[in-house]
């Protein structure tokens, strides 16, 4: 098997199968908490993240201080729980509302509001930076609550004293495992084993007095289910593990792309502990559970199949684009959207600069729309300087610009298979890191192609355009491959199962 050493350390499946090695080698299992809480389910997702994160640099430093100065100013209002016991709750972030008709919208949960019957309340995380967008009260959620920790809480408390004297009032049952395979990772990655070893009890500590939080306010409005955008991370885990311990049913709904080597929703060795992550997946596509299924981390019977209710809802729609959008996409007679991904958004951008010089060359007139990912704190304006580009708002609606170009094109973001439905031909950029061909089956060389040059990537884009029809058109039929469809009759379906009463009823 190879390791880091072999190849790149921001390569996923490099990070997946050292999580491999480490369960093989360490009885991984039995680190638990004071409480009785496994935590290696929360490790792995720790270790993995901590090796994407070592591009941040500078920049990743200067956004630390800001999360500070957003958490301190957010921490100051108090937190508006419901004061009633309430039906459902959903926590998910800023970053997933999008504008529809003047509101903001939550893709994932407020399309739920025409499900659900009862009280249905939205609880909304700041950014992993801790930034929250304005918006201006313009929200579209029935009942919205701004997700914090509010200054004066235990919980803050807690964490604060951590953070200032490294004492924590729990303790770490088989704590010389974890602190072995700390020093097995630091090894294998080369990168230094204290800051590690800081980085990962931090994340242990402030799941531990997280999970106190969740319990505490799950307890005071004792909700029947919890639905979760994203279940992996500090925050989300521990909100999974207190749905756990007071019996109350966590169902986490798809967010992005699930490939074989996702740490968060796959292992790749057999076990019965299942702390730390929803009782439930509500999945895009049948290729999706499949791969969950085969992934050791829930229970089969826990993981269905769904579909994506919004991307149903919004292709059916006019196209809304801002009037900048509009003036510059009507400039070219074929439209390119690239949607980056954060942790290679440097060879990216850089792939993106040569084939401007190769457009030039063969002096087509192609327009570029590059979107950067919502989680990137990257400055692109030196790149919006040229006529060809137009910098897209990371947190603008990528549907709405689908609807309106011509071909996609990205690494290997989820934005790649959401094309599809709209009948967009894909071009996936191979950056000599981590390849889409190496993460979901998509690649078919009938609607969505591969390419390691700028040159292929303007051979491509000829060959799309000659045989644009026919491969829009397939492109529609291999999206149900991800997507299944009838998403709301789907999802009406299974939450009956579980107990919680829709419209339909």
């Amino acid at each position: 098997m190879k390791t880091s050493s072999d190849r790149n350390l921001k390569d996923l499946p490099v990070a997946f199968n050292m999580m491999g090695d480490i369960e093989e080698q360490f009885p991984v299992d039995s680190i638990k908490l004071s409480d009785g809480t496994k935590i290696w389910n929360l490790v792995r997702v720790l270790l993995c993240v901590y090796i994407q994160k070592q591009d941040g640099g500078i920049e990743a430093e200067e956004i630390s201080s800001k999360t500070l100065f957003y958490l301190l100013k957010e921490g100051l209002l108090p937190l508006n729980l419901s004061n009633k016991e309430i039906d459902i709750c959903g926590f998910s972030g800023t970053e997933s509302r999008k504008v529809r008709n003047g509101k903001f919208y939550d893709i994932y949960m407020d399309p739920l509001y025409e499900i659900i019957d009862g009280d249905f309340y939205i609880f909304e995380w700041p950014t992993p930076q801790g930034y929250r967008r304005n918006y201006r009260k313009n929200i579209y959620s029935k009942n919205y609550t701004q997700m914090h920790i509010p200054i004066f809480s235990k919980a803050f408390l807690n964490i604060g004293m951590y953070k200032l004297l490294q004492k924590k009032r729990f303790f770490i049952e088989n704590e010389r495992t974890l602190q072995e395979i700390i020093e097995y990772f630091s090894k294998k990655t080369l990168l230094n084993e204290n800051e590690i070893s800081r980085y990962v009890y931090d994340a242990i500590a402030v799941f531990f007095y997280m999970k106190e939080f969740f319990v505490k306010n799950l307890q005071k409005i004792s909700p029947k289910a919890v639905l979760i955008r994203c279940g992996y991370g500090r925050f989300h885990m521990a909100l999974s593990q207190a749905c756990q311990e007071l019996n109350i049913p966590s169902i986490e709904l798809q967010h992005g792309i699930i490939t074989k080597y996702n740490i968060g929703y796959v292992k790749t060795t057999e076990s019965e502990n299942r702390d730390c992550i929803p009782e439930y997946i509500f999945t895009y596509g049948d290729i999706f559970s499949s791969i969950i299924k085969n992934g050791s981390l829930f229970a089969h019977e826990k993981v269905f199949t769904t579909g994506f209710l919004y991307i149903e809802e919004i292709r059916e729609s006019p196209p809304s684009i801002n009037n900048r959008l509009k003036d510059f996409i009507s400039n070219f007679s074929i439209n390119i959207l690239v949607t980056s991904q954060w942790p290679i958004a440097d060879e990216i951008k850089k792939f993106v600069a040569d084939i401007l010089k190769e457009l030039k060359k063969s002096k087509q007139n192609v327009g570029i729309v590059f979107k950067p990912h919502p989680r990137d704190w990257r400055d692109y304006s030196d790149m919006g300087k040229n006529e060809n580009i137009f910098i897209a708002d990371k947190y603008g609606d990528i549907y709405e610009i689908l609807k309106v170009i011509d071909i996609h094109s990205t690494a290997y973001s989820t934005s790649g298979l959401e094309a599809l439905a709209f009948g967009k031909p894909n071009i996936f950029i191979d950056t000599g890191k981590t390849s889409i061909k190496e993460i979901i089956d998509v690649v078919d060389n009938q609607t969505s192609f591969m390419v390691a040059s700028p040159q292929q990537f303007i051979e491509r884009i000829n060959y799309i355009i000659s045989n644009y029809k026919s491969i829009s058109k397939e492109a529609i039929k291999a999206s149900e491959m991800f997507f299944k469809p009838n998403a709301k009759k789907n999802i009406e379906k299974f939450l009956k199962i579980i107990g919680i009463k829709t419209k339909n009823d």
